[in-house]
């Protein structure tokens, strides 16, 4: 009868586990494809590895990367060879450019889960998921949304530390993993080898490696190189020298060491600067969750004894040692840290189980809520964001700022730290579901807040699609009949619409913008002269000259609800 009950129990918690666990990728992949191609290619190494991708289809050479039709060795081929393919069967455009990162991390999201899982439970993983769910930075900077190859890379980093750890079970699942590897080497430069080099300290440290047989071992290791190495000597044999200097030396050896190198932040190259660059960088690009990561350090520092000998231990060596090599790296950029993201967000999801699951006021409880509540009132949404790009303003991943009230936050924050005191000794329990609730919204909100004009930014683009269609050939004057010209100004409203329509009209070519403030009558006339002038207006103004005056419509289109309707002269 007890063996009945526990395996319904087991049913249970398993059945609620699967049910929030495919939550959490359904709600990752809206968050990820959301209008995943409603921003134009900006970033250079988007456009640079989209032309790249179209010129090998276009050429038919799958080996060497071209642009211009001059080999171009920035990067190793594989995310120009799935680009590519994609670009074969669906064309190209911003959509399909993005694909590849927006699915890798999808299943990124998806393998940290079974990482975490495997190391520690079902509540830690799925904290795991959503921590890195909702990291701005892994969602908008460099990463998911946009088409470079770093999400591409976490997947296989992430992935193969899965199959490592679950090869110690089922020793077969070594040679998938060193294969993952492998993959990761043809995907990003230096930074490629990193699955390898982690893999095989944690083999190191743990002593696990003495746990496979040798004839196994060669065997991961040559099917390694196998598929890295493939590539590499194939452009030596063809390039030779033309290769070996801009790959090996420019990107990877100038890169790592050269102070000159052109590419980097420069007050990063310091060990000092780096030091402050990348915590800056966590603390903005995986806040909220950047604010637990002090007590967590700290705790995760007195659990080395206990998980020497364990597969957590593995967490620990991924974050110190690519740490070290990060800090050693002469040029740093802020997406160079994205690799630290999903083993911290495995640390964090164990150490909110461990801080929220006890009935009692402890060190770990107490010093997470004031890092909180401090993170919280003292740091707000960035009013100088770049909407256009997803950036914010002089400070890539940033999306805070100070609070602008440095009295009232202070007492804010005594206050609740007062309050969460008093309520944790009458309650602890209670306060132990308040803080995790909080969390939640709090991250989902902030990660999710710049979708809210995804949309909006997709109709705008396909109003001045249409109308560069009719500049293209000649120099044309838009006016806008109906619209204020401070429907352009600078406001301090969060993520101004505006914005993004004064950013989207300026790029149109061969246009003028000009305000109208005439009544029908004078719209008439200009109509009826004809000419090469636009008109662009509400709906409601353009029901006003509908039947007053012949014209022709060039498009309609829906602006957040409000219909704008872009009309001309009829042509003579």
């Amino acid at each position: 009868m007890c063996n009945n009950r526990s395996s319904l129990s087991y049913l249970i918690s398993l059945t609620k586990f699967r049910t929030l666990f495919f939550s959490l990728i359904i709600f990752s992949s809206f968050t990820i494809f959301y209008h995943l191609g409603s921003n134009s290619i900006h970033n250079g190494d988007e456009a640079l590895y989209a032309i790249i991708s179209r010129e090998m289809l276009i050429s038919g050479d799958w080996f060497t990367p071209r642009t211009g039709g001059e080999p171009c060795f920035n990067k190793p081929p594989l995310k120009f060879w799935l680009t590519a393919v994609c670009f074969r069967f669906f064309g190209t455009s911003e959509w399909v450019t993005r694909f590849w990162s927006a699915s890798s991390a999808v299943a990124c999201i998806f393998f940290t889960v079974l990482l975490a899982k495997e190391l520690f439970g079902e509540k830690e993983a799925l904290w795991s998921g959503f921590s890195l769910t909702t990291c701005f930075h892994f969602i908008y900077e460099h990463c998911a949304r946009t088409g470079e190859m770093d999400a591409i890379l976490l997947f296989f980093l992430v992935s193969s530390m899965y199959l490592l750890i679950r090869s110690e079970k089922n020793p077969r699942l070594l040679l998938v993993s060193s294969a993952v590897m492998g993959l990761a080497s043809l995907t990003k430069n230096f930074a490629g080898f990193l699955p390898l080099g982690i893999g095989f300290l944690y083999l190191l440290v743990t002593g696990k490696w003495r746990n496979y047989r040798v004839s196994g071992v060669i065997q991961a290791v040559l099917l390694f190189l196998i598929i890295s190495a493939g590539w590499f000597i194939a452009m030596i044999l063809m390039h030779k020298k033309a290769f070996l200097d801009e790959f090996f030396i420019q990107q990877v050896y100038n890169r790592a060491t050269s102070t000159e190198y052109g590419i980097g932040v420069n007050e990063a190259k310091s060990l000092t600067g780096g030091i402050l660059f990348i915590g800056k960088t966590i603390l903005k690009g995986f806040y909220p969750w950047s604010l637990l990561l002090i007590p967590c350090s700290v705790w995760a520092f007195f659990q080395i004894p206990q998980w020497r000998k364990d597969g957590r231990i593995l967490l620990l060596i991924w974050l110190v040692s690519f740490g070290i090599v990060l800090l050693l790296c002469k040029n740093k950029l802020h997406w160079y840290v994205l690799p630290l993201y999903p083993a911290a967000s495995i640390l964090i999801g164990k150490f909110i189980t461990e801080s929220f699951s006890v009935d009692r006021i402890d060190w770990k409880n107490t010093l997470s809520c004031v890092s909180l509540f401090c993170g919280f009132f003292l740091l707000l949404p960035n009013y100088n964001y770049n909407l256009f790009s997803l950036r914010a303003v002089e400070s890539r991943v940033s999306t805070l700022v100070l609070n602008p009230h440095p009295i009232a936050a202070p007492l804010f924050i005594v206050c609740s730290i007062i309050i969460w005191i008093f309520v944790a000794r009458k309650s602890p329990r209670l306060i132990n579901y308040f803080i995790p609730a909080v969390l939640l919204v709090y991250a989902a909100t902030f990660v999710m807040l710049p979708l809210r004009y995804a949309s909006h930014q997709s109709e705008i683009q396909k109003l001045t699609t249409a109308i560069s269609q009719q500049t293209r050939t000649s120099e044309r004057t838009l006016y806008f009949w109906g619209i204020p010209e401070a429907v352009f100004e600078h406001t301090d409203l969060l993520w101004k619409p505006p914005k993004i329509a004064k950013w989207y009209f300026s790029i149109i070519p061969n246009t003028h913008i000009s305000f109208l403030t005439a009544d029908e009558d004078e719209i008439c006339r200009r109509l009826e002269t004809g000419g090469s002038s636009l008109f662009l207006m509400p709906n409601r103004y353009y029901q006003q000259i509908q039947s007053a005056c012949s014209h022709q419509v060039l498009a309609s289109q829906s602006l957040r609800g409000n219909t704008y309707v872009l009309v001309s002269p009829v042509k003579k």
